[in-house]
């Protein structure tokens, strides 16, 4: 005999049975889409549900860890660029993942290959400090992560969050994580930008700054993505500074940023008071950095990529393969990037 769920005191199901309910039929339903590969047509008349619900509580199950789509045979192609990019860039290492038929699923395959690469990092008993950054890629990365309970570690973001909520920002992003790993997290409660250089200066005096700045900087891995100057760009979209557009951001040179810091194709700084406005860590923080990973990917980010390989600054690039292709012959393959200083 199987236990009955227990019940409210005027007979109807409590919350907890309710939520185990959903839960029991969420899981029966990526069973036997996943693993019987039952049609959802199918799989919503064997459960007795709509084919939307079911639609539904298959992308829910995903987003929660419950089911991992993993590719586990490398390509030849693939392998091939990361080697390349490897040596030209004098890289640590390189995770190329095959390129979108469609342009719209690209931080997906990014997100994919960065799941890939930080499944094994955040499995590390030696690594406790990971730093996360926010976006689209990032999000993506969380569909694909491993679970993996690591409640001694300490998650913390490598910059603000976005005036307002979204999937992709710093809040979320670092929630979730944190949820699937079971781990601390540390916020950098501040805007991206201040008003004034003169303003970044008074906040980053604050002790709240100092404080979370040394975690960000005693990341065992830190993991972001790259931003360009067009206005699928969430930081040009959300997060300028008001009087400062994209156009003169673009005119002085900025090919996209790195974690707020807007830079040239070259990897340098552009000449701008935004880039004296930022509250996170600049471009000199990061070079003391353990272990930088950049993920990013589609043709408007081969500039930005390109710029961001050129500073020395990332460790591990996590790209698709068209853009690899397209950075490396933008950036005139080996040799294109500037020699490593011995703290990057």
């Amino acid at each position: 005999m199987h236990p009955t769920p227990s019940a409210a005191a005027d007979g109807m199901p409590s919350e907890a049975d309710l939520a185990d309910h959903e839960q029991a039929l969420m899981l029966r339903a990526a069973w036997l889409y996943f693993i019987e590969e039952r049609k959802q047509a199918d799989v919503a008349e064997a459960l007795g549900v709509s084919r939307f619900r079911v639609n539904r509580m298959l992308a829910e199950a995903r987003d929660q860890g419950l089911v991992r789509v993993e590719v586990t045979a490398p390509l030849a192609d693939c392998v091939a660029l990361e080697r390349e990019a490897v040596a030209a860039f004098g890289l640590r290492n390189a995770v190329v993942v095959p390129s979108p038929v469609s342009a719209d699923g690209t931080h997906a395959m990014v997100g994919a290959g960065l799941a890939r690469y930080m499944s094994e990092q955040v499995a590390d008993p030696a690594k406790t400090v990971f730093g996360i950054g926010w976006g689209q890629t990032m999000r993506e990365m969380l569909r694909f992560l491993k679970p993996c309970p690591r409640p001694e570690s300490k998650i913390v973001t490598l910059l603000g969050a976005l005036p307002r909520s979204s999937e992709e920002n710093a809040i979320e992003i670092i929630g979730k994580l944190g949820r699937l790993l079971k781990a601390e997290r540390y916020y950098m409660t501040a805007p991206i930008y201040a008003d004034t250089p003169e303003a970044r200066y008074v906040l980053t005096g604050q002790q709240f700054f100092a404080a979370v700045l040394e975690l960000i900087l005693s990341a065992d891995v830190a993991c972001f993505a790259a931003g360009d100057m067009s206005p699928a760009s969430l930081l040009v979209r959300h997060a300028l500074p008001r009087g400062v557009s994209a156009a003169e951001l673009t005119a002085a040179g900025a090919v996209g940023d790195l974690l707020g810091t807007f830079i040239d194709i070259d990897g340098a700084p552009v000449d701008h008071p935004v880039n004296r406005q930022l509250v996170g860590p600049g471009l000199a923080d990061l070079r003391a950095m353990k272990s930088l990973v950049l993920a990013s990917g589609g043709a408007g980010k081969v500039d930005v990529i390109t710029g961001a390989l050129r500073t020395g600054l990332p460790h591990v690039l996590v790209t698709d393969e068209a853009t690899m292709r397209a950075v490396l012959a933008r950036a005139g393959k080996a040799g294109a990037g500037r020699p490593r200083g011995d703290a990057a």
